[in-house]
């Protein structure tokens, strides 16, 4: 085996171990960055690189170390701001103080301070949790200090309030850092007992970088741990749909916001929210079964069978199937009931996407690639007020930008 092999073997085993610990989808474009990450995170630590997996031990220095290197911190001061005026127009007004907040995965702390300051101006007694698996970016958040560079997002007039010159740099006022907890926590953990009293948590552009499976552990965990109306903000690029059926999206102007639903049934009795083409039909139609006893008068007619299932209600069926064998881990089932969903509503895009899904978690990435191209086409036909219904919160632009990026991955 060559060194270049080698090392590619190295970096493989260490992307399991990440994906076992952390969560972290190593796909494609992160890549070569932990190939660079295996090479310099070896050497800093005085190992060779063949015994560098050997050392990257739960908790351990080692591993803490490759983390903090390997996760992305980029954030800035009221990141997507119309998600913050979201909270403060259409949310804040509606909880009981003092309202708590969660920032899960809050990288250098911009977005819980960004938070805090919200809480100030919005005359709220309230505070803020922040969490972080890497060490360093805890740190930075605790420190609150920032390089003018990195105060991207703060008018003229929250600096004047809230920011103080220190030196080259600027540091988040007292009274808002009063207002901030920092400490580690990785997502894959239980939930931490100090955070189950939030009524909001943001955890932005953290799922993307998560497995589904590892996405929804954390999402049913903490539908489970946190308050029964709980406020999740996920990016504008993010969608939990496919996932869990936990959460419904909640449309508020043109942005997004997910809420825990009112009660929970297991998911094997009321899988996700089936597509609009076939929860529509089936919403349509009025029940005609009455309940016979055994009392009834003889004379009285028996009761008509039902008629078959048309195409909407077998395409139900199909991905409700589908989804369950998904999260069961049963790929090969999932895609014949994709499949089968697709050719009863082909001008479904959801089903198209749903198949490409699970051609790629099993591995067939050409076919996934052919199922994306041909939700990209029906995309192209179908009513975009349509496709959002069906999607819960996923907007057309963003299937369109999805669709593309998974094209792009699933090339040969």
């Amino acid at each position: 085996m060559n060194d270049d092999a080698a090392l590619g073997a190295v970096v493989d085993r260490v992307a399991e171990l990440l994906h076992l610990h952390i969560g972290l989808r190593c796909e494609s474009a992160l890549y070569s960055r932990l190939r660079r990450a295996v090479r310099d995170e070896a050497a800093a630590h005085g190992l060779d690189v063949e015994g560098y997996p050997a050392a990257l031990l739960p908790g351990s220095p080692v591993m803490q170390s490759l983390v903090n290197r390997i996760t992305v911190q980029e954030t800035a001061f009221f990141r997507h701001p119309e998600q913050f005026d979201i909270l403060a127009r259409d949310i804040l007004p509606t909880l009981r103080p003092p309202v708590r907040v969660w920032s899960a995965a809050c990288s250098n702390g911009q977005e819980p301070y960004s938070l805090a300051m919200l809480l100030d101006e919005s005359g709220v007694d309230g505070s803020v949790i922040a969490t972080d698996l890497s060490t360093s970016a805890v740190q930075r958040t605790a420190e609150a200090r920032y390089e003018p560079r990195e105060l991207t997002g703060l008018s003229s007039q929250r600096i004047a309030r809230y920011m103080i010159r220190s030196g080259s740099r600027w540091e988040v006022e007292r009274a808002i850092r009063d207002r901030v907890t920092v400490f580690r926590h990785n997502l894959l953990d239980p939930i931490p007992d100090r955070v189950k009293s939030c009524q909001l948590v943001f955890c932005r552009n953290v799922l993307i970088y998560f497995s589904p499976h590892h996405a929804k552990v954390f999402l049913d965990r903490l539908a489970d741990a946190m308050p029964r109306k709980l406020w999740l903000f996920l990016s504008s690029t993010e969608t939990i749909w496919q996932v869990t059926n936990r959460y419904e999206a909640i449309r508020i102007d043109e942005g997004f916001v997910h809420r825990t639903r009112e009660a929970h049934v297991p998911e094997a009795r009321s899988p996700a929210r089936p597509p609009v083409t076939a929860r529509t039909a089936q919403g349509r139609r009025q029940s005609t079964v009455r309940k016979v006893t055994a009392r009834a008068p003889a004379h009285e007619a028996p009761p008509v069978p039902p008629a078959p299932p048309d195409h909407a209600e077998q395409a139900a069926l199909a991905a409700r199937v589908g989804q369950e064998a998904l999260s069961a881990g049963d790929c090969g089932s999932a895609v014949v009931e994709f499949r089968k969903w697709a050719y009863l509503t082909p001008d479904d895009v959801m089903a198209h996407v749903h198949l490409g899904l699970a051609l790629e978690a099993a591995g067939e990435r050409s076919s996934a690639r052919r199922a994306y191209s041909v939700a990209q086409r029906v995309l192209l036909t179908v009513d975009p007020a349509h496709v959002e219904g069906a999607m819960e919160g996923f907007a057309v632009d963003e299937l369109a930008r999805f669709l593309h990026g998974k094209n792009q991955e699933c090339a040969p």
